[in-house]
């Protein structure tokens, strides 16, 4: 199943706007005209939408007293709305942990930029989060592991506590691609290429340099974080960061788990593969211990 998933990007020519500098300016240009976001897959739990400094925020919730409280970051390159597969995975934990997600659809590159996100999540953080008498976790994957890494840093510069744990799927850690080792991953990556990540990533970054922690965590201080649990696949351009970023963390003595998806591609716990499953028992496994 994961190989005709890769075989189904590679048709689809999911990478082209990545690879290939036209098809990536054309779709810049396209994303800066892009319709307004809806929902576009049936849910299980209950859905609440708020607007948060003009920002869209959903709540899903099981029952009126959850055990949990996630907060969710959706993956896109800072530049593509949230998919089926990020709220089917949400539906899924909610369902599952009976807990309830926090799912901001923040403001996306080129239009806006890494300022205007920071600004909702720091609202959601202090007005919903801080001070919860349960226990409070982030997850993200791609973009959206990132920035939930390059939070949890800024939330210790303005001195307000860490979330309990931090899952990451496939998280983007460094906007300019400047790991050497990423690019031998470029030809087994059915998806992604290092090219139009970092021309999408200059818009999301805006007057930072990409080196910023804000933008590009893995150059952050990152020994404020705790608990942090990385999933990434074998065949992804991520793959080298993710590692790198895995071996710092126990450097610093911060209790860190990584699992390696063999032969699997980027966000792999996201798509409808077997794998995925295995990943889905984990991440409860890691919500719950």
């Amino acid at each position: 199943m994961a190989t005709l998933v890769e075989i189904y990007f590679r048709v689809l020519g999911t990478k082209d706007k990545f690879s290939d500098a036209e098809k990536c300016e054309e779709y810049i240009e396209q994303r800066r005209n892009a319709v307004e976001y809806v929902i576009d897959v049936k849910l299980k739990s209950n859905i609440a939408e708020e607007d948060v400094g003009g920002s869209r925020v959903y709540t899903l919730t099981k029952t009126q007293a959850p055990a949990y409280r996630i907060l969710y970051l959706h993956g896109g390159a800072y530049i593509n709305d949230a998919s089926s597969y990020h709220w089917k995975l949400c539906d899924r934990l909610v369902q599952e942990l009976n807990a309830e997600v926090i799912f901001p659809i923040y403001p996306l590159a080129p239009v806006h930029t890494y300022a205007e996100t920071y600004e909702l999540l720091e609202t959601i953080y202090k007005d919903e989060l801080v001070g919860s008498d349960i226990p409070v976790i982030f997850m993200g994957d791609s973009a959206g592991g990132g920035l939930a890494a390059a939070f949890c840093e800024y939330l210790s510069e303005i001195d307000l506590s860490q979330p309990e744990k931090l899952i990451l799927f496939s998280p983007w850690l460094d906007i300019s691609m400047s790991e050497p080792k990423a690019a031998d991953y470029e030809s087994s990556d059915p998806m992604l290429s290092a090219y139009g990540l970092t021309e999408m990533g200059k818009y999301w970054a805006d007057d930072l340099s990409l080196d910023n922690y804000k933008v590009s965590p893995i150059f952050g201080n990152i020994s404020c974080l705790q608990n942090v649990y990385l999933f990434v696949g074998t065949r992804e351009i991520f793959y080298p960061d993710v590692t790198d970023f895995y071996g710092m963390l126990q450097e610093l003595n911060i209790n860190t788990e990584m699992v390696i998806g063999e032969g699997l591609n980027h966000v792999y716990p996201l798509y409808p593969i077997p794998e995925a499953d295995d990943a889905f028992d984990q991440v409860c496994h890691i919500v719950i211990k």
